[in-house]
């Protein structure tokens, strides 16, 4: 049996979108909710499960670290010294995540700002917030937590394994690793794979990334990913397809016998049902997500 996982990183969904997102895709059949490791996303996302009327304890859940940074996305900021209180980042925000202060200066809320850009002006910056793991597994004590992804973008062996020491220190649940390819060779990706499995005294899962910024349902959206999976075969870890996938992606690795446990999608499930959602239509939101999930599990 196949699973799918849907990623809600809280740094491309603000709060208020993880609800309704875990609202419609727990109810569509979703076995793993992936997050950023922010504790208001997670409660964010069982809230979503509680309004579809489903118990929270019957999913799984996972948090990714990046290499830097807590959110895939830096946040916006705005710098008070430049701002010339034109207003036109307020207009121009997608998430009303644009504020006016008690002084009279635009303010972000960091839970709504998804890092889109959109406002960007030169009296706006944007920000990597780093993230302390020790107090992010402080915070989801007591939680179920079924995995930890580390994302790996750049390389930097010696942080690399510093984070990834941490991670296997602070976190008894499984991990896995998702490293961009184009940052890497074939040989030097399964060399650090390698060595960062030997690390963990449980078997790592693989996620094979796709990079391509293309979420649009055709095969160049989900190529990347297939080609990532095959290079893993050989190492007879279990592989999950991710990153810019689509509803090609489970047609593909059927061709070309790829061997994977799972299909996460990010911003194509998402967009799928975008449309019946600004209708308020949850019940097509719900058939059309139900139709890719039953799809990548079949």
């Amino acid at each position: 049996m196949k699973y799918f996982k849907l990623i809600l990183e809280h740094g491309d969904c603000s709060l208020s979108e993880i609800e309704v997102f875990s609202q419609i895709y727990s109810q569509a059949g979703t076995d793993i909710f992936d997050i950023s490791p922010d504790i208001k996303a997670l409660k964010a996302t069982k809230r979503g499960i509680k309004k579809a009327g489903l118990n929270p304890c019957d999913f799984k859940y996972c948090i990714s670290f990046g290499t830097n940074s807590l959110n895939s996305m830096p946040k916006a900021t705005i710098n008070q010294s430049k701002c010339k209180r034109c207003y036109k980042c307020i207009s121009r925000c997608s998430q009303n995540a644009i504020f006016i202060d008690k002084n009279g200066y635009p303010k972000v809320s960091e839970d709504k700002c998804i890092g889109c850009k959109t406002c960007k002006k030169s009296c706006i910056d944007f920000l990597d917030k780093e993230v302390d793991i020790k107090q992010v597994a402080k915070d989801f004590e007591g939680e179920k937590l079924d995995i930890v992804e580390f994302h790996i973008s750049g390389y930097n062996k010696k942080t690399i394994i510093q984070k990834w020491e941490q991670l296997l220190e602070n976190f008894s649940c499984q991990k896995s690793i998702a490293v961009e390819r184009n940052k890497f060779g074939d040989e030097k990706l399964l060399k650090l794979v390698k060595k960062l499995d030997k690390m963990n005294p449980q078997k790592t899962i693989i996620e094979a990334y796709d990079t391509s910024p293309n979420p649009c349902d055709t095969p160049a959206g989900t190529l990347q990913a297939i080609a990532h999976a095959q290079i893993y075969e050989k190492l007879g870890l279990p592989v999950f397809i991710s990153g810019e996938t689509n509803s090609f992606t489970k047609d593909f690795a059927d061709k070309f016998d790829v061997k994977y446990s799972r299909i996460s999608m990010n911003t194509y499930a998402r967009k799928i049902i975008e449309k019946a959602l600004s209708a308020s239509d949850y019940e097509l939101a719900v058939r059309i997500a139900k139709k890719l999930v039953e799809k990548i599990k079949t």
